[in-house]
């Protein structure tokens, strides 16, 4: 679960959890480390709701337990319209005629053709791991952050309905002097169904780094002093790909600002999204086809985002 270790000139603080459930009795059962915070410094139960979006730490932890559900129908709504306007290039399953096969081909059977059956290529599905990274800047807006949950939501149930097996996982990364501070939460396993209610407050509430995972930052053993000073900065694309032995299908979700999510106008963040993701899986990602598409839907989302 948690393993401290050298990498090249870094210190690695990392965590690893197998379901939300296991997080949060990591944080009920382990102490403060209180050779670096006491009561009076702890961020995660600072008193600023306009920030974290919460009153409380608790209120983030029954959030995180319970479900999150303020605007979740609007969300929903959001999510499914994204969906039907975002264009990937892939190949499908292709469907042929054969002598044997799943259903017959009625059309084929009463012109006599012998190849009166359809059939399909049933090749093993192609596997995605998405590393979802939640660490970012203190300026980073709320929006900013509710936007990027939805476009990766999004993604994650466009490449399973292209037949991928997908397993989504939130990572945190982040940076102070020479250390990193590394949390990895698997939130969907590979052939377990997409469940957005579940995921809706960890992937798009504020709350969840800004006191869940801080208090994650507040009991860990090994971290120093330069912590304190704004709990770290966010690691950049280029490093979680150096620290994550990532395989040939793998997308990584970064910071907003990295990725051109602003919170203003979501089809444009989802264009970002897609164009910065497109550098690394450019023969699964079809930007042009997006682009034309998004182009006549803009003032569809912009009615639901007022």
């Amino acid at each position: 679960m948690y393993r401290f270790y050298q990498k090249d000139v870094f210190e690695i603080m990392e965590y690893s959890f197998n379901s939300l459930s296991e997080f949060l009795d990591y944080l009920d059962n382990t102490p403060i480390n209180t050779k670096v915070w006491n009561k009076r410094n702890l961020s995660s139960a600072r008193k600023d709701d306009g920030w974290s979006q919460t009153k409380t730490f608790q209120e983030a932890r029954e959030l995180c337990k319970f479900g999150y559900h303020e605007n979740f129908d609007k969300f929903l709504s959001l999510k499914d319209q994204l969906s039907k306007y975002i264009k990937i290039s892939y190949n499908s399953k292709r469907e042929y005629n054969y002598y044997v096969g799943y259903a017959p081909n009625v059309k084929a059977y009463l012109e006599g053709n012998p190849l009166s059956m359809f059939n399909k290529d049933n090749s093993p599905k192609k596997h995605v791991d998405i590393y979802y990274n939640i660490s970012v800047i203190a300026s980073v807006s709320a929006k900013q952050i509710y936007h990027r949950g939805i476009i990766t939501l999004c993604l994650v149930e466009i490449l399973e309905s292209m037949g991928y097996s997908v397993g989504l996982n939130l990572v945190v990364l982040g940076y102070s002097g020479n250390q990193i501070h590394y949390t990895k939460l698997d939130l969907k396993k590979a052939g377990e169904r997409l469940n957005p209610q579940k995921l809706y407050f960890p992937m798009c509430h504020p709350s969840f780094l800004r006191r869940l995972i801080f208090r994650l930052m507040e009991q860990t053993p090994d971290v120093n002093r330069s912590w304190l000073d704004g709990y770290g900065s966010p690691c950049s694309d280029d490093v979680i790909r150096w620290l994550i032995p990532l395989k040939e299908n793998d997308i990584v979700i970064c910071g907003p600002n990295e990725m051109g999510v602003f919170g203003q106008d979501l089809a444009k963040d989802a264009d970002n999204v897609l164009q910065y993701i497109s550098q690394f899986k450019s023969d699964l990602i079809n930007v042009e086809n997006f682009r034309k598409e998004t182009g006549k839907t803009r003032s569809l989302f912009k009615q639901h985002l007022d």
